[in-house]
């Protein structure tokens, strides 16, 4: 078979589809990989051919930044409710569509597989009479933003001649959604299926840094992560200021965009590094404390690593609340953001054990799902319907 991947360009986009594809590379199919320019030499580094399409990540932002609203005047929990269908939906999806429409009458996909935030791939693919995919990063949409996606594309799939469906397309053929009960509610019907997220970060063995084989060895160690895009104002100063002097060694990834020197004094205790293979780090450390973006949230969950949460913006809120009623973790609230209050919460979540136990629960959970490779079948079984 022929398979097209559509993606948006960030490492939270493209990680999570990687094993599916791998999986129908595996099995012999030809797969290829339309995403921004800025997101194909990721991908050309995962062995994919790929082709460019939609627009890059500073382009979509700026769109967001010119016509959405200003995400720090909102509440925190409804800010997922602008970002998903603004940054997404309105901004990309249009060039996201005028890009595809070539690229799928000439390569002819037999199935089109998306990440759950590339909302121009469903209607392109409907109406070629071409199945979809649906590679969801995190938990289950809300009713409201669901509503609030369709009302973001109608444009889009009136472009292909078609009306917008219901939950704009994402469940019409096979949804994978990658989160165990343990972290909320599934979503609703026949073609929603579980799937093992895998962990994908990119790690090949011989990268490992030598440093990392003493992390953890003399004292605790804690990793933290605020992920790898810059779309909003990260707490590295009330982070730095929380764990000075911390009985704790801390390995701080700061992303591409990240600058040591804009921090300010880097407490003794902590290593900074632009970019580290989570697979690297997650082995060594007693906690992690992120934004509780999906890829850091699962892979941490996977390696059966509490958590303490720390949400800006996009799904993190609801992945932190999904983290915290789970017992694998806490939420850092908006008015416990100080570094006497965040000291003390990063330290019941390394000495209370009742966050560990729950941590170990929600990674055995999360390797009961089904793998990638056993949705193989299914995905072949579309372009034979």
């Amino acid at each position: 078979m022929r398979i097209l991947i559509t993606s948006t360009p960030g490492a939270g986009h493209i990680h999570p589809l990687v094993p599916v594809a791998s999986a129908l590379r595996d099995r012999g199919h030809d797969v290829l990989w339309a995403t921004a320019a800025d997101g194909c030499p990721r991908v050309d580094r995962y062995g994919f051919r790929t082709i460019v399409a939609g627009m890059e990540t500073h382009e979509r932002r700026a769109i967001f930044r010119r016509d959405g609203p200003d995400l720090l005047t909102l509440p925190p929990r409804e800010r997922r409710l602008a970002m998903m269908p603004g940054l997404f939906g309105r901004a990309a999806a249009p060039r996201m569509r005028a890009d595809l429409v070539p690229i799928v009458d000439d390569f002819k996909p037999d199935v089109v597989v998306h990440d759950l935030a590339e909302f121009a791939g469903p209607p392109v693919a409907a109406s070629r009479g071409i199945a979809h995919v649906t590679v969801a990063f995190s938990g289950m949409l809300s009713e409201r933003l669901h509503e609030l996606v369709v009302e973001s594309v109608a444009d889009v799939w009136a472009a292909e001649g078609l009306p917008v469906p219901d939950r704009a397309g994402l469940y019409d053929h096979l949804y994978l959604h990658p989160f165990p009960p343990a972290l909320g509610p599934t979503p609703a019907g026949g073609t929603v299926r579980s799937v093992r997220p895998l962990n994908f970060d990119g790690a090949t063995p011989s990268e490992r840094p030598d440093w990392t084989a003493a992390l953890g060895s003399e004292r605790p160690a804690v990793y933290v992560t605020f992920g790898t895009e810059a779309s909003m104002p990260k707490p590295w100063r009330l982070v730095l200021d929380a764990v000075a002097g911390a009985e704790v060694d801390v390995v701080a990834t700061l992303g591409d965009a990240g600058d040591t020197e804009a921090l300010g004094p880097i407490p003794a205790n902590v290593r900074t590094e632009k970019y580290v293979p989570q697979t690297f780090v997650l082995d060594r450390v007693r906690a992690v404390l992120s934004h509780g973006g999906a890829g850091t949230l699962v892979a941490a969950a996977m390696h059966g690593v509490p958590q303490l949460c720390v949400p800006l913006g996009a799904d993190q809120w609801d992945n932190a609340d999904a983290l915290t009623a789970s017992g694998a973790g806490l939420t850092v609230e908006p008015d416990q953001r100080d570094p006497a209050t965040m000291l003390a919460m990063l330290g019941r979540v390394l000495d209370e054990p009742h966050f560990a136990t729950c941590a170990q629960g929600l990674g055995a959970e999360f390797g009961a799902l089904p793998h990638p490779a056993d949705h193989v079948a299914a995905i072949e079984a579309l372009a034979l319907a």
